[in-house]
């Protein structure tokens, strides 16, 4: 049973790690093209898209957190 807990805090983390570096590795040519451009100095798209990856990385954070907690609980009550 405690291995089974400390499994799930590390598929905890492994999600996590993914969310946070979301923004780097499901970036399509799409997204890059449209970051490029600007309009009068400033790109809408751009901004909209760093505050997404923000969230996603803030909820990811989370994610991680609670994975080592979980972690360490199993390990703490395998004891």
């Amino acid at each position: 049973m405690v291995n089974r807990v400390i499994i799930i805090g590390l598929i905890f983390n492994l999600v996590a790690s993914l969310l946070m570096a979301y923004g780097r590795i499901f970036r399509s040519k799409e997204t890059i093209k449209n970051e490029s451009k600007t309009k009068g100095g400033h790109n809408p798209f751009e901004e909209k898209h760093r505050l997404k990856e923000t969230r996603i990385a803030q909820v990811g954070t989370i994610v991680m957190v609670i994975g080592f907690a979980i972690q360490i609980a199993g390990n703490v009550f395998s004891q």
